[in-house]
């Protein structure tokens, strides 16, 4: 049995249950776990008045039975026969095959020993002075001595030039392979959605290169480690899911504020490119903002920039400062489009922070920009 999560009996039979009960019992997902999903599904799309909202609906009931199910229901119907399910908190990447959901709860919760942890969790130890200050203790003396420079403000300087070679070229490319297209024919939204995909697609190794000179290519790699099925599902699906809902009650909030105080804001997210135009504009935009434009920027922002601040600085600090240069990176589509994107950062940091994986920011900025996608075109 998984040493994961182990289910200890006491002896008594589950013929004390009824049939509905005894779905319930085992390791989750129980059949009974499953069958509820199912149902609400079915519920969802029933009531669902179309794509969009049946997307919304599926994520919000399956988060919710898999929050009740997992600490309620099977619980309750395990300790009726004396069954106990211990669950033991490993660390997320020390072995593929030490997760299982439980540790969703307690990665979104906090555990933790150092400052920064116990200020999360509200335990009362530990204070946001601390939470600030000195090098972070989990990172190894190895990890520590990484980069080209053991002074602090040389190392910044060093973040902070290769940040803007990266957004100068960015930019400066994208407009010219896309001038380039234009100008010899091809349509606006074709031009912008090959020069965007382009771009980003030459990014990834000149990013790699960052990391090279002042990074650890080698840390990269194990945080974009798959391990098993199970560890992977819950990397890349079920935590993003969850942590998709809360960004997505955050940016409500924020919109709410953002337009009681402001008014509507002026944002910029015209690429072109509309749903009456060619399936292949569609299909390049969706390859390019959805699924190619979240690998470049965690790569830099939570795979390099994030690191690299971290090793002089705390977590939060790293965390905070990452997501302000995120912010600032979405300037152009407007002041409130920025400050969505920092509030993004600040998640997607602290995500990569607690799971020590880069999969699970990607899979969560993937989520979010097809749900912009799908929004801003529909």
């Amino acid at each position: 049995m998984n040493q994961d999560f182990q289910l200890v009996s006491q002896g008594e039979n589950q013929e004390v249950l009824g049939p509905f009960g005894r779905i319930f019992i085992g390791e989750f997902p129980t059949k009974g776990t499953l069958s509820i999903i199912a149902l609400a599904l079915l519920f969802d799309f029933i009531i669902a008045g179309g794509g969009i909202s049946f997307l919304i609906l599926s994520i919000i009931t399956i988060f919710l039975v898999i929050y009740f199910c997992y600490n309620y229901i099977e619980p309750h119907f395990n300790s009726r026969i004396g069954v106990e399910r211990r669950k033991k908190l490993p660390q997320i990447t020390q072995d593929s095959d030490y997760l299982a959901m439980g540790d969703i709860g307690r990665l979104l919760h906090g555990y933790g020993k150092s400052a920064v942890g116990q200020v999360w969790d509200l335990s009362g130890k530990g204070s946001l002075r601390e939470a600030f200050e000195g090098v972070p203790a989990d990172l190894s003396a190895e990890q520590k001595s990484i980069g080209a420079s053991d002074k602090t403000w040389v190392s910044w300087l060093i973040v902070l030039t290769f940040l803007m070679v990266w957004w100068v070229f960015l930019l400066i490319g994208s407009t010219a392979i896309f001038l380039t297209l234009y100008l010899v024919g091809i349509s606006e939204g074709l031009s912008w959605s090959v020069s965007g995909l382009l771009v980003n697609i030459i990014l990834i190794p000149i990013t790699l290169l960052f990391i090279y000179v002042d990074g650890s290519l080698d840390r990269i790699k194990e945080m974009l480690r798959f391990g098993s099925v199970k560890r992977t599902l819950i990397l890349i699906l079920a935590i993003p899911i969850a942590v998709t809902i809360f960004g997505w009650i955050l940016n409500i909030i924020y919109t709410v504020l953002w337009f009681g105080i402001f008014g509507e804001p002026s944002i910029n997210t015209d690429m072109g490119t509309y749903w009456e135009s060619s399936s292949i504009d569609i299909a390049l935009l969706f390859l390019s903002v959805a699924i190619v434009t979240p690998i470049v920027e965690e790569l830099m922002f939570r795979g390099y920039i994030l690191d690299a601040i971290n090793r002089k600085h705390s977590e939060w600090t790293a965390i905070i400062w990452s997501s302000i240069l995120f912010g600032l990176l979405h300037l152009l589509g407007g002041v409130f489009y920025a400050g969505s994107a920092l509030i993004g950062g600040l998640i997607y940091g602290w995500i990569r922070v607690r799971t020590g994986s880069l999969l699970t920011p990607i899979a969560c900025h993937m989520i979010w920009n097809i749900l912009a996608l799908v929004v801003t075109y529909l």
